[in-house]
């Protein structure tokens, strides 16, 4: 999970810390185009970001209005994976049957990614900070396309009758 889009060192541990995820906010976005969007000073957000400064902490609803802003989300899928969970997008639904059937075929296509970065990584016997980075990415996208196939199902349900009528012949009398 490198949170950085421009870094090209391997993520470290660390990166999967929500405060640091907040810092690489400003290593690939002008702070003070957010600052302006928030209504906030640029030096005191660009503190906010910084984890080596004690006196200014970004408030929850700061993080939350900078990942609006920005469409990333990285603080709050830090936070997630800092407490052992994971954020998955909602799927949009509303898929033929042909276009369903595509994302079946998708879904076995990401386990099998999935299944390959697993065996690529073991082959030497170390699970590298990188190749775990990659596995984390499959197995990722392979939840997400389960929910994707879940959440168009669940668009198909239908009420079943519980008691449905009997069909009755009526004799002409």
């Amino acid at each position: 999970m490198l949170l950085s889009k421009k870094s090209t060192r391997n993520s470290t541990p660390s990166t999967r810390c929500p405060i640091e995820a907040a810092g690489s906010i400003a290593c690939d976005y002008n702070v003070s185009d957010i600052a302006r969007a928030m209504a906030k000073s640029p030096t005191t957000l660009s503190n906010k970001l910084n984890a080596n400064i004690d006196s200014h902490v970004l408030t929850l609803q700061e993080a939350i209005a900078i990942q609006h802003i920005t469409n990333d989300y990285r603080i709050m899928n830090a936070w997630a994976y800092s407490e052992g969970k994971t954020i998955i997008d909602l799927p949009e639904v509303g898929l033929s049957d042909e276009e369903l059937a595509d994302q079946v075929l998708h879904l076995q296509e990401t386990a099998g990614g999935f299944a390959k970065s697993v065996r690529l990584a073991r082959e030497d016997g170390v699970i590298t900070e990188g190749e775990f980075n990659d596995i984390h990415k499959h197995a990722l996208e392979t939840i997400s396309a389960v929910l994707h196939i879940t959440a168009e199902l669940e668009q198909m349900v239908r009420p079943s009758p519980i008691n449905p009528p009997k069909a009755t012949l009526k004799v002409a009398s």
